[in-house]
């Protein structure tokens, strides 16, 4: 590289880096083309118009640095950062992707290939597992841990988005986005969670689909288990236990039924059914004959479905 070339290069970068991205580029396009295959002059033109916002024209000059013999993942990263800038995020995470294979060992890879899959459907805990690696390879660059606290504060990670932040701080004082998301995580830790609602609709469906089972299943148990029953009646209305269990989960918060008296009252009664039920499979499974717990556990399932559909038909 020419003493001249080296300098002007040195100059655009630092203009860039001082937030004056047209005067780099001002200095940049006399030299590309002047020296169209410096692979450098095109990936730093491609950051200058990166930072002003000129996407295409990014993408245009890191695409022209990829054909060119130079750093190997340099071109990829802001290709992968022109992409999302232009809401192509696939395409994106394909070039970021691309980045890190080349050069697996760069912790600006991880960096890149964060920030795009942030932006991407369902790219949040794949940017998380980049980001703490990009962390972990250059533990002393605030910019890994900035990364890092944004990715975690997208998946609510409050604990490792204050970590990061801190870290970021830490590493530069002066990271004015670091200590502002700082805030923003400890008011949101601090915050109060808000209550929990309780889904009418659908505690009411699955009471339904409760005393459904209980009363529906109890009969034929009933009729199965005339004039005697045997321990395999058992295997059936064990069954029907495990389903009306499954069915109870739905109900939860179970703390909430009891707010309203008609529910608590028919929660009651199914969950009395379903609770006779079960005692009387263990005992029937262990030999019992009698029928007079049965005839109870269908008899509450009975009752508490009547009012299952007296008082969820005006839900509908």
């Amino acid at each position: 590289m020419s003493e001249p070339t080296n300098a002007v290069l040195l100059r655009a970068a630092e203009l860039t880096a001082s937030g004056k991205p047209r005067q780099a580029i001002d200095l940049l396009r006399p030299l590309v083309a002047a020296n169209p295959r410096h692979a450098e002059a095109w990936c730093r033109l491609a950051a200058a118009h990166l930072d002003l916002g000129e996407a295409d024209r990014a993408l245009d000059s890191a695409k022209r640095a990829m054909t060119l013999d130079g750093e190997p993942a340099w071109p990829q990263r802001l290709a992968a950062l022109a992409l999302s800038d232009l809401g192509r995020h696939q395409e994106a995470a394909v070039a970021a992707r691309e980045s890190v294979r080349r050069k697996p060992g760069d912790w600006r890879c991880y960096v890149v290939l964060a920030e795009v899959l942030a932006d991407a459907p369902d790219g949040a805990v794949e940017a998380f597992d980049s980001a703490l690696h990009a962390s972990q390879l250059a533990p002393s660059e605030a910019r890994a841990f900035q990364v890092l606290g944004d990715a975690a504060l997208r998946l609510r990670d409050w604990g490792t988005a204050e970590h990061a932040y801190r870290t970021a701080i830490k590493l530069d004082p002066s990271d004015a986005d670091s200590k502002a998301n700082l805030a923003t995580v400890q008011r949101r830790r601090s915050a109060k969670p808000a209550p929990v609602q309780l889904n009418k609709l659908q505690v009411w469906r699955a009471l339904r689909m409760l005393s459904l089972l209980l009363v529906g299943g109890g009969l034929l148990a009933l009729i199965a288990g005339m004039p005697r029953p045997t321990p395999y009646l058992g295997f059936f209305t064990a069954a029907l236990v495990l389903c009306c269990l499954v069915v109870a989960l739905r109900l939860r918060p179970f703390r909430m039924l009891f707010g309203l008296r008609k529910l608590a009252v028919t929660v009651s009664l199914l969950a009395a059914s379903a609770l006779i039920l079960t005692a009387w499979t263990v005992a029937l499974l262990f030999g019992a004959t009698t029928m007079q717990p049965l005839v109870l556990s269908w008899l509450c399932a009975v009752v508490g479905g009547a009012l299952v559909y007296v008082g969820g038909g005006r839900k509908r």
